[in-house]
Parts: C-alpha cells; sequence; structure tokens
C-alpha cells in the first residue's frame, strides 16, 4: 500500500473545494461591484462598524469594512462538515470509501471523485471505486468510459455518447437555431412597428405598413406575425395576416393557418386561411385537423371533420368514427336563494318557466335534458328572467356531430348514422378488403404494410 501522507489528500481536496463555482465557496461582494472568493476567516459582523475577513483562492487574507460590502454568500454547510471528517481521515481504501459514500449521500459527487480516485491508487481492483468513477471492465482492465467510447468512435456530447457526425451535426442545428431565434426576434420589433402604422392617420404610413407585412416572406418573421396580428380584434387584421403567411413557401405557415381556419371568430377570415393552406400543403394539415377533433369547443370538432372531408384522405376514418359523439362542458348561469317561481319536471327538479318554453336555450342543451344527461336538472335564466342572486354550474352535452357523419359518408360512400359500432365493424371489413357495398380495399401508400 502507497504510504502517501494524507495531508496530501487534504491539500487537493480543500484546494477542489475553493476551486469550485460561486455557491460552493464563500463570496464577499462589494458595494463598488468588486467581489472575493474564497473562505470566510471568521463570522460576519453582527455590529456597526465590524471588518469581513475573507481569505482568498491565492491564500491571501483580505479586510474589508462592513459599510463596504454588499453581501457575503457562504457556502454550503456540507463543505465545513467535509473538512473536518476529511482531517480525521486515514490514507486507507476503507476510510476513503467510507468518507467517498459519505460525499455521494450528500450529492458532493467532486468530492467523492477525489477519494474514488485515491482508492484507485491504493487498489487497482477496487470494483465499487471504478464503477463509481464511470470506468469500464473490457480486456482484463478497467479503462474510463470516455477514453472506451473514443476507441469505438463515440464522443460525449450533451450527456450522451455520440458519432463525431452526430455531434457536428447537433452543433449545426444549434447554430442554426440561434440564428433563427436572432432573426425572429429582429422581424418581431419590425412587424410590430408597422402593425402600428396600421392604425395611423397618415394614409401613405397606414398604406405603407400593410406593403411591408404583405411583403414578409421569411418563415423567421411567423411568430411576430402570428403574435401581434392574430391578437388584432379588427378581422381585416387578421385577414393581413392570412395573406402574408399563405405566401410564405413550404409547411411553416401551415400550423398557424390551420389555427386560424379552425377558431377564429370570423367566418371570412376562417375561410381564407384555408384557402391559404391550398391542396397542396393540405395533406401537412392531417395531423392538426384529427388532434381538433377532439378539441374542448364542439364548433371546432365540426369544422376540423369538414376540412377533413375535403382533403379525402381515407385513413382518417377511425379518428372521425369516434368524433362522431362528443362530449362538451358547458358553463350555465342559474338562480340563486332568492326564491325566484319555478315549474317542475316529472323527476320533481324545479324549472324555471323560459327553460320550459325553450326561450334561449342552445337546442343542445334541451336535447341533453331530455336525453337525462341532467340527473339534477338544469335552469338557465334568460334576462328576461334574471334574478339577482345567480351561481354557475357546468353542464355536459352531448353532441352527435353531423359534419363528422357527413365527412365519412364522403369518405366511404357509406352512411351508417351516428352509430359508432357499426362503423368500427365496417372500418374492420373494410381494412381487411371485404367491406359490404362492393367497396375497394383500403391502399397501400409506397413502402407500407397493410397491417
Amino acid at each position: 500500500m502507497s504510504s502517501r501522507p494524507a495531508v496530501s489528500i487534504l491539500t487537493a481536496a480543500v484546494a477542489l473545494i475553493l476551486t469550485l463555482d460561486v455557491g460552493r465557496a464563500d463570496v464577499v461582494r462589494l458595494i463598488n461591484g468588486g467581489e472575493a472568493r474564497g473562505r470566510l476567516v471568521a463570522e460576519v459582523p453582527q455590529t456597526v462598524g465590524g471588518r469581513v475577513v475573507i481569505e482568498t483562492l491565492s491564500g491571501t487574507r483580505i479586510e474589508f469594512k462592513e459599510e463596504s460590502v454588499a453581501f457575503v454568500v457562504r457556502r454550503r454547510v456540507e463543505y465545513e462538515q467535509y473538512e473536518a471528517r476529511l482531517a480525521e481521515t486515514t490514507d486507507t481504501v476503507e476510510a476513503h470509501f467510507a468518507l467517498s459514500e459519505w460525499c455521494r449521500q450528500r450529492k458532493l459527487p467532486e468530492l467523492r471523485s477525489v477519494h474514488l480516485r485515491r482508492i484507485v491508487e491504493l487498489d487497482p481492483t477496487h470494483r465499487p471505486a471504478h464503477i463509481g468513477l464511470g470506468h469500464i471492465f473490457r480486456e482484463g482492465r478497467w479503462i474510463p468510459r470516455d477514453e472506451y467510447m473514443r476507441s469505438r468512435g463515440l464522443v460525449r456530447y450533451r450527456g450522451r455518447y455520440m458519432t463525431l457526425q452526430e455531434r457536428d451535426d447537433l452543433r449545426r442545428d444549434k447554430n442554426r437555431k440561434r440564428s433563427f431565434t436572432k432573426a425572429a426576434d429582429s422581424w418581431s420589433k419590425k412587424i410590430r412597428v408597422w402593425h402600428g402604422w396600421l392604425g395611423s392617420r397618415n394614409s401613405e404610413q397606414r398604406l405603407r405598413g400593410y406593403q411591408e407585412l404583405f411583403g414578409v416572406r421569411d418563415a423567421a418573421a411567423i411568430a411576430g406575425l402570428v403574435k401581434i396580428l392574430g391578437r388584432d380584434t379588427n378581422a381585416e387584421v387578421r385577414l393581413l395576416l392570412v395573406r402574408a403567411l399563405g405566401e410564405i413557401a413550404d409547411v411553416a405557415p401551415v400550423e398557424p393557418l390551420l389555427n386560424l381556419a379552425l377558431e377564429d371568430p370570423d367566418s371570412t377570415v376562417r375561410a381564407m386561411a384555408w384557402s391559404a393552406i391550398g391542396a397542396e400543403r393540405s395533406r401537412q394539415a392531417i395531423p392538426g385537423l384529427l388532434k381538433a377533433l377532439t378539441h374542448a369547443a364542439n364548433p371546432v370538432v365540426r369544422r376540423s371533420a369538414v376540412l377533413l372531408g375535403e382533403i379525402g384522405e381515407i385513413q382518417v376514418v377511425p379518428a372521425l368514427i369516434e368524433a362522431l359523439q362528443t362530449r362538451h362542458l358547458y358553463r350555465v348561469r342559474v338562480p340563486g336563494s332568492d326564491k325566484p317561481s319555478f315549474g317542475f319536471a316529472r323527476d320533481g327538479t324545479p324549472v324555471h318557466p323560459a327553460v320550459a318554453a325553450g326561450f334561449g336555450v342552445p337546442p343542445q342543451v334541451i336535447e341533453g335534458m331530455q336525453r337525462g344527461e341532467f340527473p339534477f336538472g338544469v335552469i338557465i335564466v334568460p334576462s328576461q328572467f334574471a334574478v339577482q342572486q345567480t351561481h354557475v354550474i357546468t353542464v355536459a352535452v352531448k353532441h352527435e356531430n353531423s359534419e363528422v357523419r357527413n365527412a365519412l359518408k364522403r369518405l366511404t360512400g357509406e352512411d351508417l348514422s351516428f352509430d359508432q359500432r357499426s362503423w368500427r365493424l365496417w372500418w374492420l371489413a373494410y381494412t381487411q378488403g371485404r367491406a359490404p357495398g362492393g367497396s375497394t380495399p383500403l391502399p397501400v401508400h409506397p413502402g407500407e404494410e397493410r397491417g
């Protein structure tokens, strides 16, 4: 066993502590912006006129007047405890391993490695120490994992091993993303200015704002266009957004255009947004449309079904089948405790006369009540019958989506109403090439095999 004195381990460990980051060393920050890092010699004074003394990383002691100190950051208390334990540690495998385990439990990986490295110096066959250091046993010897991976042509990058080509590709992607983000920030600033010009009293400035916005062709500008123009309450401005996005090439504007086509409150904006996507890019919208079939808002579900029917891809049939009937939540304001006049339903539930007459009640809600989906009753109070004390409840309404049914008819040539089970059986038969009504088998795209 080596006779290397334990004091050398103490020196190395203390040096490591002092060279760790700011959060793991004492820091004295001065009011003038300067700072000193190292080890506080004494507790920070609590009395006016005291001094702060620190031993720097180079071993120099410096005193600061308390009034010149902005703040003091103490290192973690575990390092104080570590130094006390280290001073009592002998230079043996057992002692170093015990201290390394203490460091592991307290999440001090750098200090743990100091002792693990010393262990393998004392005992090159110590398996737990090698494993703790990340070494691999190959061809009768322990070697560092990085060295072994390099022998296989792999390097460590972003926490995993990969080929040099993969690393270089990731670096290029990172640089491209950084450049893209910088360009996007620059575009956002310009778009914000041009958007402001649209509201100018100067007709020439308004025209210039329109021309600048319509002239954007860079995909890096999409985020700025959507964020600034998409929030404008003026439908004409949102139409300008649609036209600008439609002129940007490739598939980048498909997602924001689809969001407008499904969710914009203006029907003209919705129609223009879908038209701007165009037939050539419509297939790129299919994933977004399939997701929209599960949207919380029923109108979005219905609109997505219409567009899927227009695209004409039969592979979307299973998702449409599941969207034939959907359940949505509505917030309904009902009377409070000031005892208005009520009628009663057959189950004894009190119902406002206006509800019984169907005045101002959405048809879907009436149908839901008729099907018994609201066992505790639902009361809707129109403004003519409003009472002072009211509260809001959540009503779940099941919808039979006729637009989804029409899309299925358009894609399959069949009409099985809203019977999801029958549709599922039809789809199973269709994929097996034996659907009723003379339907043809499901087409297989190149490179695919029918499951």
